[in-house]
């Protein structure tokens, strides 16, 4: 496996690659097979993001998403995530667990598309800079 976007070209192994992006579960791997390297995500390396502990920690009390389902709108581009939320009787709500992340839900109540605050923040500065409308924005980051 390969990372496009960390700063060393080394070929990791699977165990290595998926410690080495606990905290940067948004970069875009590849995978060596058939000759040539083929995207592949880290949710389907089996990579879970854990909200309500520090990075590391275990939840007993998981609240996975929708069918496992978890889109995230990031500078790198439209990722689908392996999202968990904390379940544990004094944690926050849902869309709390995503801001204390840095994730802008979609909506309040269920989200199940976040953007990160970075990806905002270049929005808007493209957006008065260079006058991008927001359908361009979105599509550019689809590619």
């Amino acid at each position: 496996f390969r990372c496009q976007d960390c700063l060393s070209p080394l070929l990791s192994c699977h165990a290595c690659l998926l410690q080495l992006h606990l905290r940067m579960p948004f970069h875009r791997i590849e995978e060596w097979q058939d000759g040539f390297f083929h995207a592949v995500t880290l949710k389907f390396l089996g990579l879970h993001i854990q909200l309500g502990h520090k990075a590391g920690e275990t939840c007993h009390h998981l609240s996975p998403t929708f069918h496992d389902n978890f889109i995230v709108i990031n500078t790198h581009g439209i990722h689908e995530v392996g999202l968990d939320f904390c379940g544990c009787e004094h944690e926050a709500s849902h869309y709390k667990q995503l801001l204390w992340a840095r994730l802008f839900p979609a909506t309040a109540t269920d989200p199940r598309t976040a953007a990160t605050f970075a990806v905002l923040k270049f929005f808007h500065l493209l957006s008065f800079k260079s006058k991008v409308s927001t359908y361009k924005f979105y599509h550019s980051l689809a590619l």
